[in-house]
């Protein structure tokens, strides 16, 4: 990988694809389609190992080899690798040409980011759970593959380009892929449109930089299923408090945010007003609370005023709610609506009215504050102004021609 390699260009023309490309990648895309319908009925449910690793015509050829050894639990019956099912890897790739150029088409590491892959998720270029399956943390390989096992490897290497570059210039749309190929005319990569035209065996150059096995560490949320989802929540929040407590508030606030998301994705599963439904969507109230706490302490005030007001659209008796929720309106300005707030926290709870009558008064003292600047700033323009006199429409009288 320390060669000098020749770079291929990302740019994109921005033209409408002529038909014969059109065609060619309409083709091809239903190829695929048909290859993958009928790969999928073949899949196996067994642990990728070492075997199936370089099936089909895929070359591998060892670049750096690992000094670890086969983790724990990921020993094949009668010896050697398998990983299981949902194993997370982690790694670096190189994608070239296997022209006298070796022309790189793709590199993460230029792009600065890692790829993760979870084994057993149904990747859309599954010869790299494969490749990957045969490989140890730390070790460098590479993988010749033949153009029969590329065909979707264009229109799935521009939705991981496009990751890799960040572009997110509009919103996906549902449509077919002959109507997405003439509206963008092509992938938006010349060096992919060609590789649909003219598929090519690619070599790929993989760098395993770790493996999680399933237990190892705690799974990213969208391969959880729903009772691990719902599991995870209170961990989250009691996380989230203890951030809190050592005031790390904006990393407490992402554990409210990501348990929030969670009840969300769980809440979407339920028919609303069912038992179910109401139990999951109340269970949001004490994360918008705490959520909100951080963001005043963050001083972000307009977000507390909505993160409380999700609260009291579900409880609007959670005096909690309405006190931040006053707190953040003072900051704001929005003194009547502070004030309102208060009122119904007295209202709610008797015995916390000497407190409230305290936090009234300030705001009086507040509003008044605010008057008395509000005089001094109309003063000062008015004191700015110079006296200007009226204009003369005298009209200057002709000198008079005597005789």
């Amino acid at each position: 990988m320390e060669k000098k390699l020749k770079k291929h260009t990302h740019g994109s023309d921005g033209k409408c694809c002529q038909p014969e490309l059109l065609e060619t990648l309409s083709a091809a895309l239903k190829t695929w389609k048909t290859t993958e319908t009928t790969d999928s009925s073949k899949k196996s449910t067994k642990p990728v190992n070492s075997g199936d690793g370089v099936a089909r015509n895929i070359e591998k050829h060892i670049l750096h080899g690992s000094a670890g050894v086969i983790p724990p639990g990921c020993e094949a019956p009668g010896g050697g690798l398998a990983y299981p099912k949902e194993s997370k890897f982690v790694f670096h790739y190189q994608i070239r040409k296997v022209d006298d150029d070796h022309t790189v088409l793709d590199d993460t590491r230029k792009y600065g980011k890692s790829m993760e892959l979870y084994s057993g998720k149904e990747f859309q270029l599954d010869f790299w759970e494969h490749c990957l399956g045969t490989m140890l943390p730390g070790e460098v390989a590479s993988f010749l593959v033949p153009p029969e096992r590329l065909l979707a490897f264009p229109a799935v290497n521009k939705k991981l380009r496009d990751y890799m570059l960040d572009k997110k210039g509009h919103a996906v749309k549902h449509c077919c892929g002959l109507m997405s190929l003439q509206e963008q005319g092509g992938l938006g990569y010349p060096d992919l449109d060609e590789l649909m035209m003219k598929p090519e065996p690619l070599e790929f150059i993989f760098e395993l930089l770790r493996v999680d096995v399933p237990g190892s560490t705690r799974k990213d949320t969208w391969i959880m299923n729903s009772e691990e989802k719902a599991e995870l929540v209170p961990t989250l929040r009691k996380e989230g408090n203890q951030l809190y407590e050592n005031g790390d508030f904006e990393a407490a606030a992402d554990k409210y945010r990501e348990a929030l998301g969670l009840l969300e994705q769980l809440v979407l599963r339920e028919k609303p007003g069912e038992p179910e439904w109401v139990e999951l969507d109340m269970a949001r109230v004490p994360l918008f609370v705490n959520l909100a706490q951080c963001q005043f302490k963050l001083k972000q005030y307009y977000a507390v005023i909505e993160s409380t007001s999700e609260a009291l659209s579900r409880d609007p008796k959670n005096v909690k709610a309405l006190y931040r929720r006053s707190k953040a309106y003072s900051e704001t300005w929005d003194l009547d609506l502070s004030a309102e707030d208060l009122r119904k926290v007295a209202d709610l709870m008797p015995d916390m009215t000497a407190a409230v009558n305290v936090e009234l008064q300030a705001l009086e003292a507040k509003r008044a504050e605010q008057a008395l600047k509000e005089r001094r700033l109309l003063a000062g323009k008015l004191s700015a102004r110079s006296p200007s006199s009226p204009p003369t429409n005298q009209v200057q009288s002709k000198p008079k021609i005597t005789d």
